[in-house]
């Protein structure tokens, strides 16, 4: 399903960007900012060890292009996004610190609503997006404090669906979405944290500047 998912979003980003002058542009943009992510469905090998997790801080940023779409925009994205999670498992004679840190280029696909008022400009958009990942890192502080790759051991892609709203002002824009992963994260076990039914979940805060 996540695999039909990710082709039909990539079939319609590549229709809308091979339009050419069927499709005027209206514009593009860039933007930045951070992301607080952690994984749903994180578990451990031991059971009657208990798994505590907190958001995990990273950057986010990249740039986007707008297409007419009737009364709306169609905004197609391409973001570097740093996700993942940390926290520590107990079992009730010591306690474990870790952390994951996923690296992803990712591409919202989201349709976009834009009030015409002279200055203030809210928004509010809703989509989709697939992610590529592009490195994978773990680490267990307790054993071992430097950073090991897990990349080969994770899914290579990830889909998710996407919420946000925003506001611009003379093409400063300042906005706040939500990402919900869809896709289960792992295809092995990696140490100690099961991710194999993880997924990922991202709030995200950007400031940016649009050029129409």
């Amino acid at each position: 399903m996540g695999r039909i998912f990710g082709i039909g979003l990539v079939i319609v980003v590549c229709s809308v960007l091979m339009a050419g002058p069927a499709t005027a542009l209206v514009g593009f943009g860039i933007k930045g900012g951070l992301n607080v992510a952690d994984l749903n469905d994180l578990k451990t090998i031991d059971t009657i060890e208990q798994l505590e997790q907190e958001s995990k801080t990273g950057f986010v940023g990249g740039a986007y292009l707008k297409f007419p779409f009737g009364p709306f925009k169609l905004q197609v994205e391409g973001l570097y996004s740093l996700k993942g999670a940390k926290g520590s498992s107990h079992n009730g004679l010591s306690s474990e610190p870790w952390e994951t840190k996923l690296t992803y280029f990712e591409v919202p696909l989201l349709l976009k609503y834009e009030l015409p008022t002279p200055a203030l400009k809210p928004f509010f958009y809703g989509g989709a997006s697939v992610a590529f990942l592009m490195k994978a890192e773990k680490r267990n502080e307790r054993i071992d404090s430097d950073w090991v790759d897990i990349t080969d051991n994770l899914k290579s892609t990830d889909y998710g669906l996407v919420v946000g709203a925003g506001i611009g002002v003379f093409g400063i824009t300042l906005e706040g979405r939500y990402t919900h992963g869809l896709s289960e994260m792992g295809d092995t076990k990696t140490g100690d944290i099961l991710v194999d039914e993880a997924k990922n979940k991202t709030w995200s805060v950007m400031a940016g500047f649009d050029f129409n």
